[in-house]
């Protein structure tokens, strides 16, 4: 039996979005957001296959999110 991930998806982008916030897109590395979560850059490739997969995730989240709040508000 496989035993359960020590990192979330969601801790991993967590830790990107202040890193790209402080530094712009470049700051955003593999081995910084492991670093930021106390993970193994193993775990982060696990999930993206690249940087560029990662920043992507980011910001489909962030846009998804946005909109959750949007259309939460238009409806209110």
């Amino acid at each position: 039996m496989a035993r359960p991930p020590r990192f979330s998806t969601e801790q991993l982008l967590d830790a990107a979005v202040p890193l790209a916030a402080a530094s712009g897109p470049a700051g955003v590395t593999m081995s910084a957001v492991a670093q930021a979560t106390g993970a193994p850059s193993g775990s982060v490739y696990h999930r993206f296959p690249g940087r560029d997969a990662l920043l992507a995730e980011v910001w489909l989240r962030t846009v998804e999110r946005f909109q959750d709040g949007w259309f939460a508000a238009v409806d209110a």
